[in-house]
């Protein structure tokens, strides 16, 4: 915008004013330039209910992420009940045009949410959530990428690599007044078996909580399960109150099922829709269903969207606070859950879309507050045969800790292609814990056990560090042997090497009492690059996505919606040589 005297007696008023009088009303409306837009209203929660204002609120959303390949499987991932992930992904939120086109769609479909599943925080979302902001859609935001970048059921840890790479999307989207949540994790515990996940996952809701009150930020936090069996001593009932229990610093803010039990023209109590209803009713937070949408043949785009009626009237809004239809993009093979087709920038809604439009504009859900809607938080249970999981969380992790000791105290180090590289780096890890027992020691120290509750002093550091503490023990009990530091040639030992086995113990210890394991504010290296996991394969973003993915990229925060210096610095300077 060009500000001229003209637009300013336009602005205030055809009144006579002289140059200082100018002046102050230029830093006035310099002052009303510099604030954020306020298109949505803020959307919060009070005890198991969100609310726009007085009003309750309902989630009525569509799962807005293009469908990707699906990665190879690892035998970890299978034995443990994992679901296939796809190896790559398109940032949603950084295509412009793209969102500008898909807007009119969700105004004429009546949705005020979306849920999104990845997104690249080095890439500018600025245009795309003014696009939706305006148009009055909230935002719920997975912090989670595909495979690496989020917590491995086979192998579950909450690590400084999730950390940064959780803090650097936060860092980036709280600006954005239509960020109704942020999501922990998706479908993470899928059986018993995989149970001692799940004080990762609350250990980290409990730090990305701490790390949003530090930004004075209000974000709701969210965690989304896969549907299971009814009942409240079976593992799906039990996460849900798993993760909600304690205290409101403990607790997600809200809870998530993606359930596909309403399939066609089924009912209320067919389709265990009444199970849910009463299972989670004593939950103290909101839950919606995070996906829904059966779709029983192949070939098929023919949904009667009758749950509709069912999740936005009583007996089950006294629980559910609405929930996302999945999903707007097209699938290339198998199932196709698309609400549209797509042919290069064209975009054809299908028969489904008419029927979900009508199933949405025909809910009245009530707006008023039922009794009992502030429930405590209840009493953290855990450790049963169905759910196997400790109430004791891992601690906060603590980078600073991590690059202590692996600047003082490691003397074997990795090469720097394979510090990047999470397959070799799960593969060595193993390796080296093995070579490291033959020898009478322990890789206690970087493992966890999520069923004792028992986590080591370094279980948080990122895998690459954790293998490199391996290899520097292993080199240690070996009387520094060069060639217990080489490990088919990723990695070498130090140069100078450290002078003594209790040199690096003191190292070790001198690390510790600087920076102590323990709950705290998290204080993550955002823009580090990391890599988190070491998980089956390695996520490889799309072109969209850019090179070397979000646990890579450093901030690049953009311009927002609030007025940047430089752009201030001129309207200054443009005041000044009106004077």
């Amino acid at each position: 915008m060009i500000i001229t005297p003209h637009y300013i007696m336009t602005r205030f008023g055809a009144v006579h004013l002289r140059p200082l009088s100018l002046f102050f009303a230029l830093l006035a409306l310099v002052a009303l330039l510099a604030q954020p837009s306020t298109a949505v209203p803020a959307v919060t929660r009070r005890g198991k209910y969100l609310y726009q204002g007085n009003d309750r609120f309902y989630i009525k959303g569509i799962a807005y992420q293009e469908p990707a390949p699906v990665a190879a499987s690892s035998a970890a991932n299978d034995e443990n009940g994992g679901f296939p992930e796809p190896d790559s992904f398109t940032d949603p939120l950084a295509l412009p045009s793209a969102c500008t086109r898909d807007v009119a769609n969700f105004r004429d479909l009546g949705i005020n949410t979306i849920r999104v599943y990845s997104v690249n925080s080095s890439l500018n979302h600025d245009a795309c959530m003014s696009t939706f902001s305006n148009a009055g859609i909230y935002v719920i935001l997975d912090l989670a990428l595909p495979l690496n970048g989020s917590i491995n059921r086979a192998q579950p840890s909450w690590d400084v690599g999730l950390l940064n790479l959780y803090a650097t999307t936060i860092d980036v989207f709280t600006k954005y007044d239509n960020l109704l949540a942020v999501n922990i994790a998706n479908e993470v515990v899928t059986q018993p078996s995989n149970a001692d996940s799940a004080p990762f996952i609350k250990a980290a809701v409990r730090d990305v909580k701490a790390y949003l009150r530090s930004k004075n930020s209000n974000v709701l936090v969210s965690y989304s399960s896969t549907d299971g069996a009814s009942g409240l001593n079976q593992w799906r009932d039990m996460l849900a109150y798993y993760l909600t229990c304690g205290s409101a610093d403990l607790s997600i803010d809200l809870y998530g099922l993606n359930s596909y039990s309403w399939c066609g023209n089924s009912s209320y109590t067919e389709s265990g829709y009444n199970s849910l209803t009463s299972d989670f009713s004593s939950l103290p937070v909101p839950a919606y269903l995070a996906e829904f949408g059966c779709v029983e043949n192949v070939g098929t785009n023919n949904r009667p969207w009758t749950e509709v009626q069912a999740l936005y009237s009583t007996p089950m809004t006294n629980t559910f606070s609405g929930g996302v239809a999945f999903s707007y993009f097209p699938q290339q093979s198998g199932l196709d859950y698309g609400l549209v087709s797509i042919s290069g920038d064209s975009v054809t809604t299908r028969s489904d879309w008419q029927t979900l439009k009508r199933a949405f504009a025909n809910t009245s859900a009530p707006t008023t507050t039922p009794s009992g809607s502030t429930p405590s938080y209840p009493t953290c249970r855990g450790n049963t045969n169905n759910f196997p999981a400790s109430t004791a969380l891992p601690p906060t992790p603590n980078p600073a800790l991590c690059s202590c000791v692996e600047s003082n105290a490691f003397s074997c180090a990795l090469i720097p292609s394979t510090y990047n590289s999470p397959n070799t780096v799960g593969f060595l890890t193993g390796q080296a814990c093995t070579y490291l027992s033959d020898q009478g020691g322990s890789c206690a120290p970087i493992q966890s056990n999520g069923q004792a509750g028992v986590y080591g002093n370094y279980s948080f550091c990122t895998a690459a560090q954790r293998l490199e503490w391996a290899m520097s023990r292993f080199y240690q009990i070996t009387n520094f042997n060069r060639d217990s530091c080489n490990f088919a040639g990723n990695a070498t030992a130090k140069v100078p090497p450290q002078p003594s086995g209790s040199a690096i113990d003191g190292a070790f210890a001198t690390c510790l009492s600087q920076n102590p394991v323990g709950v705290q504010t998290p204080m993550p290296d955002v823009g580090a690059t990391t890599n988190s996991t070491a998980s089956a394969g390695a996520a490889t973003p799309s072109q969209t996505a850019a090179s070397g993915g979000k646990a890579n990229a450093a901030v690049q925060s953009g311009g927002g919606k609030v007025v940047g210096v430089v752009t201030l610095g001129a309207v200054m300077l443009g005041v000044l040589a009106l004077l």
